[in-house]
């Protein structure tokens, strides 16, 4: 596949294969955007920022519940895609599209309701028959950079508010999962979205990502990943506004009073999900002592239980 820019197929860089993490398999090939490229997708959503900002709220609204109805459309396709590239079972895969449907569907319903607000002054003695007022404003280029654990949804928590907010979006989706990302973007042109409004580059994120955050041009970076990704991110960025959601050390805490084999159950299988790759999976669990004996035979019977193998075949908990 190409990279999309400004609705364009590009890819003058060498080519990166994408594989199956199950068996190795090379399942396509994308391009690793060389400086020039990376250049044109800057210059061309400088060009689509102006073009967005112009964009009527419902007009936006109405791009992003197309595209929601086109990903429920796809679902399918675009599970076995996610699943192909990232690792996941065809059941998180197609939850994962279930998610981004909705995050689409919300966008669009606020797209319509992104103004401002009128503050009333009186609150103060000086303030007696004043008001005063603000109004939200498109920032401009927003850059998205988005992990490989869920390369549909952690785009469209990034891409759909964006879009919302009448910006424009240029995606750099993780080297190992690009093909979601691309085809977020093919569906993005075919719901209406202005072309030079949205661009997906493709690449490292050392090499590609590196040079969209320290250009001047955009005015946000968001990021999902790890922590020492993140700081170099906000060192580099400057005077850019910046979102960082860098993991988590999710707990669970387990009283005796509850339906303890249940809880065991149900954290059991949320530690196991995309093989624990996932940054709220359970990662530690806080239990009462009279309950620890109870739970951890469930638990060690769920894990027992958990089928491992390839991620394409139905029954596969983890893949």
């Amino acid at each position: 596949m190409k990279m999309l820019i400004g609705g364009r197929p590009v890819g003058e860089g060498p080519e990166l294969e994408v594989t199956n993490p199950f068996d190795g398999s090379v399942i396509d090939t994308v391009p690793e955007a060389t400086e020039h490229e990376i250049d044109n997708a800057l210059s061309t959503a400088v060009e689509g920022a102006s073009v967005m900002r112009r964009l009527p709220r419902v007009d936006r609204s109405a791009v992003l519940s197309r595209a929601s109805e086109l990903i429920e459309a796809r679902s399918d396709s675009l599970s076995t895609t996610i699943a192909r590239e990232s690792g996941k079972t065809l059941r998180e895969a197609g939850g994962e599209v279930g998610r981004a449907v909705q995050t689409f569907r919300v966008a669009s319903e606020e797209a319509r309701r992104l103004a401002g607000e009128v503050v009333p002054f009186d609150g103060a003695p000086t303030g007696r028959d004043r008001f005063g007022f603000y109004l939200r404003v498109p920032l401009g280029v927003v850059v998205a950079i988005t992990p490989f654990n869920f390369p549909l949804n952690l785009a469209a928590h990034k891409v759909a508010p964006a879009i919302a907010a009448g910006n424009s979006v240029i995606l750099k989706p993780a080297s190992a999962t690009p093909l979601t990302g691309l085809a977020l973007g093919e569906i993005l042109y075919e719901a209406g979205l202005p072309q030079t409004g949205f661009s997906v580059v493709t690449g490292s994120g050392s090499a590609v990502g590196g040079r969209l955050v320290a250009d001047p041009r955009p005015r946000m970076v968001t990021f999902t990943g790890s922590p020492p990704v993140g700081r170099a991110i906000v060192a580099a960025a400057g005077l850019k506004k910046t979102a960082m959601e860098l993991g988590s050390n999710s707990a669970v805490v387990v009283t005796g009073g509850c339906d303890v084999e249940a809880a065991a159950d149900r954290s059991a299988r949320a530690a196991f999900a995309l093989a624990g790759q996932v940054c709220i999976s359970v990662q530690r669990v806080v239990i009462e002592r009279d309950a620890m004996d109870r739970f951890l035979e469930s638990a060690v019977t769920t894990a027992r239980s958990l089928k491992v193998g390839d991620q394409l075949v139905t029954g596969t908990d983890i893949g």
